[in-house]
């Protein structure tokens, strides 16, 4: 019983500060869940002044990116595990970024590098 004592109070403090941590946050909810779920579209620049457009959405708590490319029709892709960045595939269609840089990559064509323009630049 007295080596139980001291696990059952760090059990209790740590659920206290838990729960004193979870009351100082603001709640979220309502304008916070629909800012966070709305849709965000990106147009990147490709070489030959070809465009690719990504529209990055959570839809059922999974997000995905609808990828329009420069040529062929839009392709909606999971999100996938990635060490840095960010990836979305299928079987065989990739959209892979980090920073302003994606790789588009479609089995039937070599990838394709395109960058998104600086921040509060207008797309083309």
């Amino acid at each position: 019983m007295r080596r139980l004592a001291p696990a059952v109070c760090l059990l209790l403090a740590g659920s206290a500060w838990i729960g004193a941590r979870a009351a100082e946050e603001p709640a979220t909810g309502g304008a916070a869940d629909a800012a966070r779920s709305a849709p965000h579209r990106v147009v990147f620049a490709c070489p030959g002044n070809q465009r690719l457009i990504a529209t990055f959405r959570t839809v059922s708590a999974q997000a995905q990116a609808v990828v329009e490319p420069p040529a062929g029709p839009s392709v909606t892709l999971p999100i996938q595990l990635s060490g840095s960045g960010f990836r979305y595939a299928d079987a065989t269609h990739e959209l892979r970024g980090k920073g302003q840089t994606v790789t588009w990559t479609d089995a039937s064509q070599p990838p394709l590098v395109c960058t998104a323009p600086p921040l509060g630049a207008a797309p083309r």
